[in-house]
């Protein structure tokens, strides 16, 4: 019971965080929709991120992804993809 009581909270947060990101996208009918269908709350979190937390997320997780098969990234990426090589040695 106890990592399903983890998995619930989890997925909680993440269903805030994904309603969260579509009402940022302007995606209204979207989010009422998967408010309804996740009985999230209908009081607004409030998520202190102009383009969602998912979104900062993604794009964070993305560059980091994509450094590793691209030229294309941050220098941030890039340090933190070399000091996790450094780690693994």
């Amino acid at each position: 019971a106890m990592a399903q009581d983890s998995w619930d909270a989890d997925k909680i947060s993440l269903d805030v965080y994904i309603h969260d990101y579509l009402v940022k996208r302007n995606l209204q009918n979207t989010a009422k929709a998967f408010q309804a269908e996740s009985n999230l709350s209908p009081d607004p979190v409030a998520i202190d991120a102009p383009g969602g937390f998912l979104f900062e997320w993604w794009s964070v997780f993305w560059d980091i992804f994509i450094s590793r098969t691209n030229d294309k990234h941050s220098d941030v990426a890039t340090s933190y993809i070399e000091t996790q090589s450094i780690k693994a040695r």
